[in-house]
């Protein structure tokens, strides 16, 4: 199994329990969605800028990006590692390869 580098999903991001993290939640495109938490350092705004401290504020979402990790491409699919998550498959449409 080759590394194929990193690429960005777009997601929503919220504040988590903890200061240095925010949970994500992301569309696969089929139907299904991978909800996890990434230290700040994985996700970008929408603008993509990194997130600063203490945004989003408790209870409001944004639109965002997180960084992933491709593991292998299969025809259509695209298997992608989110942080600290499981191996997911997407269609290749849904990545993003700008920073």
């Amino acid at each position: 199994m080759t590394q194929e580098g990193y690429l960005w999903m777009p997601c929503t991001i919220e504040n988590s329990g903890f200061s240095s993290e925010r949970r994500f939640t992301v569309n696969l495109g089929d139907g299904g969605k991978a909800v996890g938490t990434a230290y700040v350092e994985y996700l970008l705004d929408e603008q993509e800028r990194p997130i600063p401290e203490g945004h989003p504020p408790y209870g409001q979402v944004i639109r965002g990006k997180v960084k992933c990790r491709v593991i292998k491409r299969d025809g259509e699919k695209v298997y992608i590692e989110f942080p600290g998550t499981d191996v997911f498959h997407v269609p290749s449409e849904a990545l993003m390869t700008s920073r």
